[in-house]
């Protein structure tokens, strides 16, 4: 797996993080639950299109030196 990757990853992990833990803050605040929809919402996203993008993206250095050898 190269670079961008892993960078997709972590940030996906962090999104989720960070999402997790502001429905909990909005939950526990008795906040709006448009709000929480809108938050998972955005996560979802955010997923879907990380994946199209791992799946879509074209190989690096690393994938080319393989195919070669």
């Amino acid at each position: 797996m190269g670079r961008g990757a892993w960078i997709l990853i972590a940030a996906l992990v962090a999104l989720g993080v960070a999402a997790v833990t502001a429905k909990a803050m909005i939950t526990l605040a008795k906040g709006s639950e448009y709000l929480e929809f809108a938050i998972v919402i955005v996560l979802f996203l955010a997923a879907l299109l990380g994946s199209y993008w791992l799946l879509l993206a074209p190989p690096g250095q690393h994938g080319e030196e393989r195919d070669n050898e």
